[in-house]
This record gives structure tokens, C-alpha cells and sequence, in this order.
């Protein structure tokens, strides 16, 4: 054996084939340990996306509820207004003087008031002869009872 060329020589101290190396036991403890920290990661991501997902769910069923009693109430108040119309209509028609003349006239058999019906109220300031006031109503007397015919005949013909 020259000095430039040397060989290899292999002991052999009952080993064999088993090698031993530290190195490897720890990857594959640390390739195990990112393997539960991954899948924990997709879980809880998983959770988190099915979680938020019901949550929109329900917002969104919310929002349709309040939109379904906006809907109603909005209903609720055109049907109060077609009603208040109906009744404005109503009062109209019955506030017309013509329409009330012609029901009291038939349904309540009221007329206009005769001479006889009518009484003069004098409110003059002072003393007043008595018997002006007497010749008065004796002349009145006789002219109620022709204006008295007068007025049922009118009242009558109307």
C-alpha cells in the first residue's frame, strides 16, 4: 500500500445494520405534532365557516320577518285609509242640507213652522202700553187663523 492510495477499512463491532439517528425520531415526532396542529387548524376553521354560516342564516330570517311585518303594517295602514275615505265619503253625503230636509220631512214628519208656531219676543227698553198689546193680539188672532190655513195648505203642497 503506497501513502497516496488509501483503503477503506470497515470494522465491524457487532452493530450490524442498525443505525441509529436522533435526527430522524424528532422529524417524525415534529412531522406527527404538525399533523394534529393541521387537522385542529381545518376543525376549527370548518367550525368557524359553519358557525358564521348559521349566523348569516339567521340574519337573513330576521330581516325577512321584519320585512313581513313592515309589509303588513304598510297593508294595515292603506286599508285604515280606504276606510277613512269611505267614511269621509259617507259623512258628505249625509252633511248635505237637502239630503237632511227630505229625512226629516218624511222619516220624521217634521215642517216649517207656522205663524201659530212662531213666537215674537219683544226686548224693548221701557214700559209699554198694555192696551196696544191687546188690540194687537186680538188683530193677530184673527190673522192667525187664515195664516194658519195658508201655512198647511204650503206645507202641504210641498
Amino acid at each position: 500500500m503506497s501513502a497516496l492510495r488509501k483503503e477503506a477499512i470497515d470494522l465491524d463491532y457487532g452493530q450490524g445494520s442498525v443505525k441509529y439517528s436522533p435526527k430522524k425520531k424528532r422529524i417524525k415526532k415534529a412531522k406527527k405534532n404538525i399533523n394534529v396542529i393541521e387537522s385542529f387548524k381545518n376543525t376549527a376553521m370548518l367550525a368557524i365557516t359553519f358557525i358564521l354560516g348559521i349566523l348569516i342564516v339567521y340574519n337573513y330570517a330576521v330581516i325577512t320577518d321584519k320585512q313581513m311585518e313592515l309589509h303588513n303594517l304598510n297593508q294595515e295602514i292603506a286599508t285604515l285609509k280606504n276606510d277613512a275615505d269611505a267614511y269621509n265619503i259617507t259623512l258628505e253625503s249625509i252633511k248635505n242640507t237637502n239630503s237632511i230636509e227630505e229625512m226629516a220631512k218624511t222619516y220624521l214628519g217634521m215642517n216649517y213652522p207656522t205663524r201659530k208656531q212662531t213666537v215674537f219676543v219683544d226686548f224693548t227698553y221701557g214700559s209699554t202700553e198694555t192696551s196696544e198689546d191687546e188690540t194687537k193680539s186680538a188683530e193677530e188672532k184673527s190673522n192667525n187663523i187664515l195664516v194658519g190655513l195658508i201655512d198647511k195648505v204650503v206645507s202641504f203642497i210641498q
